[in-house]
């Protein structure tokens, strides 16, 4: 199982890099036959560009490409480069190519596909389909230079004529690879196929045509397909049922509980979800980038995810936000819904739960607190986060709040008088333009997690324009607590972003980047990018500190050179009948 998967893994990854890379290197356009109606319905997961030439001219076209084409970005550029060369040094002088040069050589439709076959073991096979188009001459020179490379090798090669095509089949015999699957590779016209199985070889070959029971016609496929996928210029799906039930299936075998597991996603309720996928696309219309996801769930939600039911609702900025905010993240929460979704679960395990932990919490005179009353009664709709930067931008600039609709601000008063006096809470408080500042000391908290929490101020609290406002900023939230100035909803910058949006969505989102950006670019060049990266690797995570090291500081150019080509972006999400849908997208620049 390790093995195989492992083989498919790799065979993920080029596929990924060869459709990233390609990207970058010149091609012609020729288009191959739509693998994805030649491929069983049991297909797990796909990824296709349908044109990598016009792929690989949006990306130029667009902001990120004009920067890495940029003059200025020249220094850079080549030492990158070259270390990558270095990096690649005994590829090439095994296969003549370098990594880069590996990588362009798909020059029309890239495919990969991981399918599920019952009558194998393990059930999983990758596919790669690549059209060399201009270059099947390179292609099949190194084709052929590594299958001589994998005879001297000592690896077991043979062929075989199927369907009047020559399918060459590579396996090691090294000890060490018993059990690791063949490589199979064959070509017909300029189309080069590899696969971690020939019986999945076959079986596409087998239907040039198309099959009536494909996977472009798997009921997950045609809804991503139909609500993401049209336009895209590079295309993503995954069978989540099948992956799930595959899941379960190997973790019964490996010894685990699978009833228990089944038990478990069905009380969470991504039993539900069918399927995802999504789309991207460059210089696409009005867009420098876009990228769009559906995880398609039919029906209506299931278990935990009933919590969280987000009616599409009208999302407009707060008047109380104020234009100079870096980002703006709001989303609609039916907190009603949630309650009764949270009751039903909570009696599934022990019923009335709810009811007997109220009476716990009742204070000494009798007075309890009624989540339903008290909590969730005069809570909104809407949850608000929003973040700035104070100047000069530093790694300590970024400051963020977080908003809580209030539907009846008196009563949350009340609510919130309870939760101080049960919890014995004693926070400072100070009134600002009319308002009651609540800050609760939370240094005692940098002690968790084995001192890696750093909070750098109090909680600061306050209950005023029909909100509840949380931050550890307090002269962020005194800033939102004033009255007057331009605020976000008015911005020319936001407006031409919600342009591009519906008037009621589930989720919204703004962002000015070029702050952010900046604090990115000023922890590169000090040096510090490495040591946060370093910070944050987990027990047996990747070492991403390695990333920040490939970058030379010294040959980072202004930042006024990456400010030309940066702009704002936003997305947004609806929840439907369904499933939830969201867009990501960034504005192309006037004149970057």
């Amino acid at each position: 199982m390790h093995t195989r998967s492992r083989a498919v893994a790799r065979l993920a990854m080029a596929g990924w890099l060869g459709l990233a890379v390609s990207v970058l290197s010149p091609a012609s356009s020729r288009a191959a036959a739509p693998l994805e109606k030649s491929l069983p319905p049991s297909t797990i997961a796909y990824i296709k560009a349908d044109s990598v030439a016009k792929l690989r001219a949006a990306f130029r076209s667009s902001q990120l490409g004009q920067l890495w084409a940029d003059p200025a970005m020249k220094p850079l550029k080549d030492d990158i480069l070259g270390k990558l060369d270095e990096a690649s040094k005994d590829a090439k002088e095994k296969v003549g190519l370098n990594i880069g040069e590996l990588l362009s050589l798909p020059q029309g439709t890239l495919a990969l596909a991981i399918v599920h076959r019952e009558d194998s073991k393990p059930p999983i096979s990758g596919l790669l389909s690549a059209d060399a188009g201009s270059k099947e001459k390179e292609m099949n020179e190194l084709m052929t230079r590594l299958t001589g490379l994998a005879e001297k090798d000592n690896s077991k090669v043979s062929t075989e004529t199927f369907k009047g095509l020559k399918l060459t089949t590579i396996q090691s015999t090294k000890e060490a690879d018993k059990d690791a699957p063949p490589l199979v590779w064959t070509k017909q016209a300029t189309v080069y196929y590899l696969a971690t199985d020939a019986n999945v070889l076959k079986d596409v070959l087998s239907h040039p045509d198309g099959r009536e029971d494909s996977l472009a016609t798997n009921e997950g496929y045609v809804a991503i397909q139909k609500k993401v996928g049209k336009d895209a210029q590079a295309f993503w799906f995954i069978d989540l049922a099948r992956a799930i039930k595959l899941g379960t299936e190997a973790a019964g075998q490996q010894g685990g509980n699978a009833e228990q597991i089944v038990a478990q996603l069905q009380l969470m309720g991504l039993n539900a979800l069918k399927a995802i996928g999504g789309g991207i696309g460059f210089n696409a219309g009005e867009y420098d980038a876009v990228i769009k996801t559906f995880a398609y769930s039919p029906g209506p939600a299931q278990g935990l995810l009933k919590v969280f039911s987000m009616p599409a609702v009208n999302l407009k900025p707060q008047a109380w936000v104020p234009a100079s905010a870096a980002t703006y993240q709001s989303f609609s929460w039916d907190l009603d819904n949630a309650y009764t979704a949270i009751n039903d679960l909570a009696d599934m395990f022990a019923p009335g739960v709810l009811g007997n932990l109220e009476k716990q919490l009742a204070g000494p005179n009798g007075q309890g607190l009624s989540f339903q009353k008290d909590v969730f009664g005069p809570i909104g709709d809407r949850i608000t986060v929003i973040s700035d930067f104070k100047k000069p931008i530093t790694e300590k600039s970024e400051r963020m709040l977080i908003a809580v609709a209030l539907e009846d601000t008196k009563a949350f008063q009340n609510t919130f008088n309870k939760v101080l006096a049960l919890a014995k809470a004693s926070p400072k408080k100070r009134e600002f333009q009319g308002t009651t500042i609540y800050d609760f000391d939370l240094s005692g908290l940098g002690d968790m997690g084995g001192g890696n929490l750093k909070i750098d101020g109090p909680l600061s609290v306050a209950i005023a324009k029909e909100s509840l406002f949380l931050t550890t900023q307090p002269s962020l939230l005194e800033q939102f607590l004033r009255s007057g100035g331009s605020s976000l909803a008015d911005s020319p910058e936001y407006q031409a972003i919600a342009k591009q949006m519906p008037e009621k969505c589930s989720t919204v989102a703004y962002e000015r980047p070029e702050e952010s950006a900046r604090l990115l670019y000023d922890m590169v060049k000090s040096g510090n990018l490495g040591k946060t990266l370093e910070a944050t690797k987990g027990a047996n995570g990747p070492d991403l500190s390695k990333v920040a090291a490939a970058i030379d500081p010294n040959k980072l150019p202004e930042f006024s050179v990456f400010a030309k080509y940066i702009s704002a972006g936003g997305g947004y999400s609806i929840m439907d009948e369904d499933g939830f849908t969201m867009y990501q997208f960034s504005l192309k620049k006037a004149a970057p």
